[in-house]
């Protein structure tokens, strides 16, 4: 009798183990990845305060500022809709995301420079 009881409250349990794992995968916040370096410059230009901010941006920035001084133009990224504007001194550039919502900076390629418009 005890031993069926502690069946049924194990398979229980275990029923609801996977459910429950599933939620808290979901629920926690996971970091964001870039598998290339356009959309990692898109990532590192949508951070607050300085495009910089984060070791991880700097290399991606560096090599944006580097290309955009080469005229090489601005790197793409699957997903998100990139388009860029040359004006004196840099760029202008406006990143359309899947669900429409829109971002927009300038890119000042003198002072190596991102502000939000």
């Amino acid at each position: 009798m005890i031993g069926r009881v502690l069946n049924r409250i194990g398979s229980t349990a275990g029923g609801l183990a996977f459910p429950i794992a599933g939620l808290v995968a979901v629920a926690a916040p996971q970091p964001a990845y870039a598998s290339d370096w356009g959309c990692q410059v898109v990532l590192c230009l949508a951070t607050p305060g300085s495009p910089t901010t984060y070791a991880a941006c700097v290399p991606p920035i560096t090599k944006l500022w580097q290309e955009l001084a080469l005229g090489r133009g601005f790197p793409t990224c699957i997903g998100v809709g990139i388009r860029t504007k040359s004006v004196k001194h840099g760029y202008d550039l406006t990143l359309t995301q899947p669900d429409g919502t829109r971002s927009s900076y300038r890119l000042d390629t003198r002072t190596r420079t991102v502000t939000p418009q």
